[in-house]
């Protein structure tokens, strides 16, 4: 439930040491990774040997992580931890109180219940206790097209950058939405985690962050992109990343940019690394940075550092030099990105099951997972992510699905989707260029959206990309009759559990599927302080987590 983990969030305490220390030569930054307590290596581990099964359960240490191919990196871990100190800084977004994190606090996902509500495509607040912006909502299945979403910025016009860098507030003009008036606008869709995201082939709902990073917007290698130079593959993370940051209803006044003279890179290049945050000594990928209890961080023995620098560590002197700030959406992708691909959920007792230990499942979880692969929920939710969305899968079993539309891609009747009209036509939506997300055309990717991945699908309530759903119990309620609307997935049909397998399977989905570092924020998920928006406040937290050690 979303109050649980809210709860959980406001509760952490900054505690544990770095992880594992990187040896070998000194640091670009200065920091001589041979010590101990210093910045952890985020080398990929190469995949566990695994033995296919006649079930196609796998763990998903037997998928090696798919990194980009081709970019700029030139030290993979200076681009992570860099990654990591952009995406948790609120100085990225217009109003100064905004980061990447904002909206993935939670498991990889969005929490909070005030001011959550967007009203759906009619316009008009329908239930949840909601009748207009800013209120508190009721966690409950939603009413008619409102959607569960992310809470963003206040709608204003992008005017200058602050001339101060002690402030992040950047000029803008009121430019209030009639939605939303002064309040801050709701997103349109809920917010998925991004956690194990770097297993997608595409990312977003309808899939339009393209796995070709052009190096400026999310459409690389579509009819809708935007003309970059660059051409990398397997980074459909670098290419989501570009998004959020300038989108002016989440973290933008309107019409800012990420490139330019008054772009995002022209304000963040001159500043201090989470000027205003706090990371913790002991936090597992910048420990060997922090200021603690100061905010900001420090690079070794030069001092205090601007992003300027950390770039230039991460993707070179030559690369960033003095004209950065002109191909920033460029760097600034590939350093979410390559923080992002070390965020792997890869240790639950499911995947121990698998591997190593016969009893990590209880009987009961069992019972569980044999009724998730009976339903059949398992064409769909396939494979060692539990998702058909996955860049394996697809590379394994052709780019369409059983129905002919893009693989990983179904209508399954969560909302109403006919063949001349849609509220939300997910991946058969049209870009900025007129050119639809589908790839295949066909009239099955009307309305279809991503298979979600089920890693941690306990810590993050609501479900669906319109977070209709509050409880799981409520998405099997909504699957075994075989929707709430009629859907074009031919996978999907209605079911019945048989006497306690619903229950056996909740079991398994909200144990035998958690990360026990993820439920902790024990490294790699563990972060600096954030304020979160009407939200908790999140002290920095270290490598070990909150709570008990994890098994």
């Amino acid at each position: 439930m979303r109050v649980t983990w809210i709860a959980l969030a406001a509760a952490a305490l900054a505690t544990g040491a770095c992880g594992d220390n990187r040896a070998g030569a000194p640091d670009p930054l200065g920091v001589d990774a041979a010590q101990p307590g210093l910045c952890r290596s985020f080398a990929p581990k190469p995949p566990v040997a695994f033995v296919p099964r006649a079930d196609g359960f796998a763990p998903l240490a037997s998928v090696a992580v798919p990194l980009p191919v081709g970019g700029d990196i030139v030290d993979f871990d200076a681009a992570a931890r860099l990654g990591k100190l952009l995406f948790w800084d609120t100085q990225a977004s217009s109003d100064g109180q905004v980061a990447c994190a904002t909206c993935h606090f939670a498991a990889g996902a969005d929490a909070r219940v005030r001011n959550a509500m967007n009203p759906g495509p009619d316009g008009m607040y329908g239930g949840n206790g909601v009748t207009g912006p800013g209120q508190l909502a009721l966690v409950e299945n939603t009413v008619g097209d409102d959607r569960f979403a992310s809470e963003g910025v206040v709608g204003r016009q992008f005017v200058a950058l602050p001339s101060d860098l002690a402030s992040a507030v950047e000029e803008c003009t009121a430019d209030a939405p009639a939605v939303f008036g002064g309040f801050r606008q709701v997103t349109p869709r809920n917010t998925p985690t991004v956690f194990g995201a770097v297993y997608l082939a595409q990312v977003f709902w309808d899939g339009r962050a393209s796995a070709v990073f052009d190096g400026v917007d999310p459409f690389g290698g579509t009819a809708n992109a935007g003309g970059g130079s660059m051409h990398v593959t397997q980074a459909a993370l670098a290419s989501q990343a570009t998004a959020p940051v300038v989108n002016d209803v989440e973290m933008s006044c309107a019409g800012r940019t990420l490139d330019g003279p008054a772009g995002v890179g022209a304000k963040l290049l001159a500043r201090a690394p989470l000027a205003h945050q706090v990371v913790a000594q002991g936090d597992g990928a910048l420990g060997c940075m922090s200021r603690a209890p100061a905010p900001g961080v420090t690079c070794g023995d030069a001092g205090a550092c601007t992003y300027r620098e950390l770039f230039a560590a991460a993707f070179g002197e030559a690369l960033v030099g003095a004209d950065a700030d002109a191909h920033f959406a460029r760097l600034w992708g590939q350093a979410i990105a390559a923080y992002e691909a070390t965020l792997v959920p890869d240790d639950t007792p499911f995947d121990r099951w698998l591997t190593t230990d016969p009893l990590a499942l209880t009987e009961h979880q069992l019972q569980g997972l044999h009724a998730l692969s009976s339903s059949g929920c398992t064409k769909c939710h396939a494979g060692a992510e539990l998702s058909d969305a996955s860049a394996s899968f697809a590379a394994t079993h052709g780019a369409l699905n059983v129905d002919g539309g893009d693989r990983g891609f179904h209508d399954t009747g969560v909302r109403e989707t006919t063949a001349t009209s849609s509220e939300d036509l997910g991946r058969a939506t049209l870009g900025p260029a007129g050119a639809s997300y589908s790839v295949s055309g066909a009239a099955a990717d009307r309305g279809a959206f991503k298979t979600a991945m089920l890693r941690n699908v306990g810590l993050t309530a609501p479900y669906f990309h319109t977070g209709g759903k509050a409880t799981l119990d409520d998405v099997l309620e909504f699957y075994s009759r075989g929707g709430d609307f009629p859907g074009t997935a031919r996978d999907l049909h209605a079911f019945t559990f048989l006497p306690g397998e619903q229950k056996a399977l909740i079991d398994f989905l909200t144990t035998g599927l958690t990360d026990c570092r993820v439920a902790t924020s024990a490294a790699p998920f563990d972060h600096p302080s954030l304020v979160v928006v009407d939200g908790p406040t999140l002290p920095a937290v270290g490598a070990s987590g909150t709570g008990s050690a994890c098994p």
